[in-house]
């Protein structure tokens, strides 16, 4: 008999986690272990396994610049497979940054794999104040494709902001990662980092991306086969594309 081609999900979360870990160690420093939990069980419609990862402080992680503390990572990761040794897949994910006084937060990229709503599958909301933004989505809010939405804001006693705008940021395979995040952090808040940090930036963003990428081929190898072929590398009949939802390059 041989063996699965992936480890058990439980592994694959394990290890997932320590990535995060690995990355968080190499950019802040702190001794490995500082900031990520152990990942949580948690068990999901249709009989499937999932994990949450998150960070180890319930307040975030604290990210200071020259010294002073200034802001707040704060992520979540919820981690499945549909079976037990296939491959782990993000369901849900949340990124956000916050102000170290007051937990003002900034701004959030979240991910929802599986969305059945109007909102993109990966977004970012940048918590700010736009007035024009604001006073459109109120004039617009009484058409066909916003009215539901805006009667969600007016059922709570709110109202629509430029801080509820939903950005998509490239779909559940071309989304920004953490490691984007953290290197925003450095560049704009010149929070403090250890030496070599953007070579470990980078070779995390190189790992996820071709975690990505192997991803897209494994969904869509019809596609990978036709392009190598038009670049001269492979002959032949492209494959057949896994019977499964054949419309995640056109999701919103």
């Amino acid at each position: 008999m041989e063996a699965p081609l992936f480890g058990s999900i439980e592994r694959q979360t394990q290890e997932f986690a320590q990535r995060i870990e690995n990355l968080l160690t190499g950019v802040l420093g702190e001794p490995t272990g500082a900031y990520v939990a152990q990942p949580e069980y948690k068990y999901q419609r249709f009989g499937r396994i999932a994990y949450v990862i998150k960070q180890k402080s319930p307040h975030g992680i604290l990210l200071r610049s020259f010294g002073t503390p200034i802001l707040r990572l704060s992520l979540e990761f919820q981690c499945s497979g549909v079976e037990e040794h296939s491959w782990l897949r993000i369901e849900k994910s949340s990124i956000l940054l916050a102000t170290d006084e007051g937990h003002e937060i900034l701004f959030h990229y979240d991910f929802i794999r599986d969305t059945r709503s109007q909102i993109p599958s990966a977004h970012i909301n940048v918590n700010g104040s736009n007035d024009a933004a604001t006073r459109l989505l109120l004039l617009c809010g009484t058409g066909k494709r916003g009215k539901s939405r805006r009667k969600d804001y007016l059922d709570k006693g709110e109202y629509p902001t430029f801080s509820t705008l939903h950005l998509p940021v490239g779909g559940d395979r071309f989304r920004p990662g953490l490691e984007d995040v953290l290197q925003l952090a450095a560049y704009e808040f010149q929070i403090d980092t250890r030496d070599g940090w953007q070579d470990v930036i980078e070779s995390s963003r190189e790992e996820y991306r071709k975690r990505q990428l192997g991803a897209l081929v494994h969904e869509f190898p019809d596609i990978a086969f036709e392009t190598l072929k038009d670049d001269g590398y492979v002959t032949g009949s492209a494959p057949s594309r896994p019977d499964k939802d054949r419309n995640r390059l056109r999701k919103y």
